[in-house]
């Protein structure tokens, strides 16, 4: 069942929800959080893995024999180790930190380390920083915590070209922990530098989207605007002379009987009324959100005078009980409800009645008022093929919270509709 409406604009969809830009834009949350640490991850597990194993075996002072594989046991549960705290770390810095911090526990037993477990600390800082600098904290302060104490004691660090000795027994090596500290603060800096431009860029995207929006909405204002001239130069016209000729009738026609002279008269009425309706839709056509006035909307308790309109122009209506206090826009809607079906009810089975059924559901967690529209259609069961009627119904319906529901059933086309409510 079809029924006549106003031709519908295409507004722009609503722009998604901005991303907190401390956890990260689309481009990091995307792109970012998952090839950059796979990479880093990646990088720092092959240097631990082409780090040989360092033999503590001295054959003269100063001289260190390699072994050039790694014993398995030791290599590989130290590099998966390395590996998930960095990939940890992208996301929860300290929880990486400590995971990583955890092999640095069989350091004093075995004298020596990969120095690629240091670099995991790197890693983990300039992924921290590149979503906020103070996630860097954690692991800049066990980047400075392994850098002091491998400038202190006396510990081998082991290195694909070799291995490396900072501390005793020549002293505590300043120039390394400083070197140390200068390429902390050069990680930190660049990663958090790469991460502001990546915000920057998604913000500009994100202005370019709110201005590409706006221009839609001034678009959208400008066929509303066109749309209501056109409707008032033709609707308006046409029901105008509607109005007219129906008051003007009995004056030129003086012989017409007093049942004659009331149809006209309702139909005078009726026009007048369109009128007025069409006169407020246009209203809302040219409407902006600079517009401080609003017109008076029907409500529920214009159902009453709907029906009994419809029954003067002769339309077979009835209706069955009630409604009580309904909310304004629950009760708009319900007007506009009843106000298509008995006009749906007029175009395409004109002598068959209309029934409406009002009633309340008090329970649930907040009271709901519905309504149930039923008339004879001769047409087969089944789904209901949805015009510019039923959709504006349901698009009402569904704006508020409600359900809306249409379908022929033993050869009457049924409408139910839910929407929230209050009863007295």
């Amino acid at each position: 069942m079809r029924s006549t409406a106003i031709p519908a604009v295409d507004e722009p969809r609503p722009a998604p929800a901005a991303r907190d830009t401390d956890a990260g834009d689309p481009t990091w949350a995307g792109r970012g959080a998952t090839l950059l640490p796979a990479v880093l991850a990646t990088l720092v597990g092959g240097y631990v893995l082409l780090s040989p194993r360092l033999v503590d075996v001295v054959m003269r002072p100063g001289e260190v024999q390699y072994a050039t594989v790694w014993s398995l046991l030791v290599a590989l549960p130290a590099t998966v180790v390395v590996v998930a705290a960095v990939l940890l770390g992208a996301r929860h810095p300290v929880g990486g930190t400590i995971l990583l911090a955890a092999p640095f526990v069989a350091v004093p037993s075995l004298g020596w380390f990969p120095y690629g477990w240091l670099l995991g600390f790197y890693a983990i800082a300039g992924l921290a920083a590149r979503r906020r600098v103070r996630d860097a904290a954690a692991p800049a302060l066990a980047v400075l915590a392994v850098a002091t104490v491998f400038a202190a004691v006396d510990v081998l660090g082991s290195t694909p070209t070799g291995a490396m000795q900072a501390g005793a027994p020549h002293g505590f090596d300043w120039p390394s922990l400083v070197g140390h500290t200068v390429l902390l603060v050069a990680v930190v800096l660049v990663a958090a530098a790469a991460g502001a431009a990546v915000r920057s860029r998604a913000l500009a995207a994100a202005a370019g989207d709110k201005e590409r929006r706006a221009l839609a909405v001034e678009s959208v204002a400008a066929e509303r605007a066109r749309l209501a001239r056109d409707l008032h130069d033709v609707v308006a016209h046409h029901v105008s002379l509607v109005a007219v000729r129906a008051e003007s009738a009995p004056y030129q026609y003086p012989d017409l009987d007093d049942r004659a002279r009331e149809v006209l008269a309702a139909v005078a009425v009726d026009a007048r009324q369109a009128l007025g309706e069409l006169r407020h839709v246009l209203a809302v056509l040219r409407r902006t959100g600079d517009d401080p006035d609003r017109a008076p909307q029907p409500d529920a308790d214009d159902v009453d005078v709907l029906v009994a309109a419809a029954r003067d122009a002769g339309q077979a209506v009835d209706v069955s009980g009630e409604w009580g206090v309904v909310p304004a826009a629950s009760g708009y809607v319900l007007f506009r409800v009843v106000q298509e079906c008995l006009t749906n009810g007029r175009r395409h089975a004109p002598t068959a009645a209309v029934h409406v059924t009002r009633w309340v559901d008090p329970t649930g967690a907040e009271p709901s008022v519905g309504l149930r529209v039923t008339n004879d259609v001769g047409r087969p069961d089944g789904p209901v093929e949805p015009g510019r009627g039923l959709h504006g119904m349901r698009e009402r319906v569904e704006a508020i919270g409600g359900r809306f529901a249409a379908e022929v059933t033993d050869g009457r086309f049924v409408v139910e509709v839910v929407v929230p409510g209050a009863s007295r």
